[in-house]
């Protein structure tokens, strides 16, 4: 029959042996990913859907940087590029969105699988090459998605994101106006953690 003394000391070595581990892992490098201080660098690519009915769906290339708060909360800086077509105008032409959106990250930790929810604010920049004619349009947006990271590696991760890109509309080119310039991203990517 143990005695509540050597139950408290044998729970206090315990204590001290996880918690001296878990110094030596911040020590070496092998503490938690993501932790606050953290940047993380990824690159995507997928497809665009356009809401507007008189554009294709196109390409999406996405690259950011994130920089963790804290375990679960991160700031990231994005620029999204999408690739579209003009189809049933009366003239052809291409539509290339760029976005610069600055958002907010939260990851809810599982493992190797990490699912995210994501939501922030940007400058969304349509350029446009019609058939006689070219320009461009400069509209606020915001965007809101989610996705999930698979750790592959302690600091390397596969992504995929789905984004709702909500523009300001119309959008108005040299030769008509589009209205409806909300789109969608679905991306799989990669992205590497640096301390």
């Amino acid at each position: 029959m143990r005695t509540p003394l050597a139950s408290f000391v044998a729970a206090v070595a315990l204590v001290a042996l996880v918690a001296s581990s878990a110094a030596a892992q911040d020590r070496d490098g092998r503490g938690p990913v993501p932790a606050p201080g953290m940047v993380a660098i990824g690159g995507s690519i997928g497809a665009a859907p356009p809401a507007d009915p008189s554009f294709t769906d196109g390409l999406a290339l996405t690259g950011n940087i994130e920089g963790y708060l804290s375990r679960r909360v991160s700031i990231r800086g994005q620029v999204d590029g999408a690739f579209w077509d003009i189809t049933g105008r009366g003239f052809t032409g291409t539509v290339r969105p760029v976005a610069f959106d600055g958002n907010v990250v939260y990851n809810f930790e599982g493992g190797r699988i990490h699912p995210f929810l994501t939501g922030g604010v940007g400058l969304y920049h349509y350029r446009f090459n019609e058939t006689a004619a070219g320009g461009s349009s400069d509209k606020p947006g915001l965007d809101v998605g989610g996705g999930l990271e698979y750790f592959v590696h302690r600091h390397t991760t596969l992504t995929a994101e789905f984004l709702y890109h909500d523009v300001g509309q119309p959008v108005t080119s040299p030769l008509t106006t589009f209205n409806l310039a909300h789109f969608w991203t679905f991306t799989v990517g990669a992205k590497k953690y640096f301390r």
